[in-house]
């Protein structure tokens, strides 16, 4: 959707909630990370050590049911849906009255376990457990909350996780190829990628041949750049693991902005520690050639027009969409309008494709296409082989007019695949 408003992330942190405290238990999706031996190591909201009770009780349950050779997943109490995953010695809990299924959650909290991974390396996480069972994992983890409050904000609002795909900024495609050339012309040799970002968007990437990057460590990327104000003040040098791409060692990134407004990220990806200085002189080549090709005044126009809007499609009945190309894993969303515009609306929106998408994936009865007719909206979900589609219409449209309008949303999105989408990406 449109530009969220920036606002406090995980804001109740700084309060020190903990059980007494009355709005604690109002909110709507708590998250908690232990250790196996009950330590507490994180709380999306309160302080970790007052709520050290609630989390010795969720390491019980845990341990009784694995005593039973068993494993406990999920309960429901109340309104809440309690979640868990073991991981080695880590246990992560998801506690949510958003009504959100368990398959997501899981998913959730796997993105959670990533962005530990991603800070210390699976190896490291093992061998720590492996030579005391008791360690403090927040030693290593101190400075990196910000990190996972972020990413939960992110996974509250963002379509991006439900499909498992990214975004790109619309742009002409000869466009995109000439600032994939620049990267191309100013790599090093120990260069894995380089990747151009802004606002949660991929601009370019450039990669190795035989290697990829997958969407889930693409959002560890933007989560990175996103939580980290630091960046703003210089080039920074940062070791970060990729679960998917290697969840064993570090890479190391060269970040940097590229312009004045602090926009448009560069990320260069090696696997050479030592390698700071050949990427700092990459990394002036490419603004000096971005800046006089045009290139970097073409971004900033993007980014000033990037979320194209629904009346431009010409599209009967159509309020909003979102639809993933299945085989790049991008997706393209317009603008959020009017009904859809406040924070509310766009999050029972949001928890609407939710709904739509869990039913369509539902493990034990898959569909291929499901109308789900409201008072407010009637929404639309269809997948192909080629792609997946969430379309939202006004809710007195009948289900051939429904069909029929998205077949003309189809036809216009092929015609501008190339501006969505990186069809293909540059490799060395």
């Amino acid at each position: 959707g449109g530009a969220r408003p920036k606002r406090p992330v995980a804001d109740a942190r700084a309060l020190d909630e903990d059980l007494q405290y009355p709005d604690w238990a109002k909110h709507e999706k708590h998250v908690f990370i232990l250790s196996s031996a009950g330590k507490p190591i994180y709380s999306r909201y309160g302080n970790e050590d007052k709520l050290a009770s609630i989390m010795g009780v969720m390491q019980a349950l845990v341990s009784f049911v694995q005593d039973e050779k068993n494993q406990l997943r999920s309960f429901v109490a109340g309104k809440h849906m309690f979640v868990f995953q073991v991981k080695g010695n880590l246990i992560l809990a998801m506690v949510a009255s958003t009504g959100e299924s368990e398959a997501q959650m899981i998913v959730q909290l796997n993105y959670v376990y990533n962005q530990i991974i991603s800070v210390l390396t699976q190896a490291q996480l093992t061998r720590i457990f492996e030579n005391r069972y008791n360690f403090d994992l927040r030693r290593l983890l101190a400075g990196t909350e910000k990190f996972f409050d972020s990413l939960l904000d992110m996974l509250d609002h963002h379509p991006s996780f439900i499909l498992n795909a990214f975004r790109c900024l619309p742009m002409p495609s000869a466009t995109r190829d000439k600032i994939a050339q620049v990267l191309q012309a100013a790599r090093t040799k120990d260069l894995v990628f380089a990747l151009l970002i802004a606002d949660n968007q991929l601009i370019t990437l450039l990669r190795r041949r035989k290697l990829s990057l997958l969407p889930c460590d693409l959002h560890i990327i933007f989560n990175l750049v996103n939580a980290s104000q630091s960046f703003r003040s210089g080039e920074s040098w940062t070791p970060l693991c990729l679960p998917k791409f290697n969840n064993t060692g570090f890479l190391h990134a060269h970040v940097s902005y590229i312009d004045d407004a602090c926009t448009t990220c560069l990320l260069m990806l090696s696997n050479n520690k030592d390698v700071f200085f050949e990427l700092s002189g990459a990394r002036s080549k490419i603004v000096q050639s971005l800046s006089s090709n045009g290139c970097l005044q073409t971004i900033s126009q993007a980014l000033a027009r990037q979320h194209y809007r629904i009346a431009h499609l010409g599209v009967a009945d159509l309020r909003h969409f979102l639809y993933k190309s299945r085989t790049t894993a991008q997706y393209t969303s317009p603008s959020l309008e009017p009904p859809y515009n406040t924070q509310e609306e766009e999050q029972r929106l949001f928890r609407q494709y939710q709904h739509l998408h869990h039913r369509i994936h539902s493990t034990a009865r898959p569909l291929k296409i499901c109308l789900q007719c409201g008072d407010k909206e009637t929404l639309l979900g269809w997948v192909t082989p080629g792609f997946e589609l969430y379309a939202t219409l006004g809710p007195l449209v009948t289900k051939q007019a429904a069909i029929e309008s998205v077949q003309q949303l189809i036809r216009w999105i092929k015609q501008e695949e190339d501006r969505l989408f990186i069809v293909n990406s540059q490799t060395f």
